[in-house]
């Protein structure tokens, strides 16, 4: 969740960016020329183009986030992007001791690429692990509901009544 809040925090910024920028060269504005968008895509187009190819639902719950972290005071926004950067930085930390543990001799390149595909793979495995999780706690829960019943049992209607 944290994650999505600072991409939120990086839309944001991006669109008020963009809006700075077009605010900036308007017809008055004594500007330098700025790149053709076709010629140098912005980042708010690049952006725009990331969201046009969610989902609906993906693209309804950015909004919905967006929503949410403009509604944070600046103390929740902080402690959020503070908790990234711990987060990030124990990343970084678990990356370089792969690398380390593999031994390897990589260049700039190909070191960039082993990040990735360890990130890629290290992903997978936490959602591995946690529908692996989430299976065990439904059994789990269904053996403490059928302790739970045996122990409270259900009372017995009243012998005067008689069911047809």
């Amino acid at each position: 969740m944290v994650r999505f809040f600072v991409s939120l925090t990086l839309i944001v910024f991006s669109v008020a960016e963009s809006q700075a920028q077009l605010a900036s060269s308007s017809p008055t504005s004594s500007a330098a020329p700025q790149a053709s968008p076709s010629t140098s895509p912005s980042r708010f187009e690049l952006l725009r183009r990331a969201f046009d190819q969610l989902s609906p639902e993906q693209q309804e719950k950015v909004l919905l986030n967006l929503l949410r972290w403009q509604e944070l005071s600046q103390d929740e926004r902080e402690v959020l992007r503070q908790r990234e950067r711990v987060q990030r930085q124990k990343q970084e930390a678990s990356i370089n001791e792969a690398y380390q543990k593999s031994g390897l001799q990589l260049n700039d390149e190909q070191r960039a690429m082993f990040r990735k595909r360890y990130l890629q793979e290290r992903r997978r495995l936490e959602e591995q692990l946690a529908h692996e999780i989430q299976e065990k706690r439904q059994i789990g829960i269904a053996a403490i509901i059928e302790t739970l019943k045996k122990e409270f049992p259900t009372p017995k209607p009243a012998s005067g009544t008689t069911s047809h």
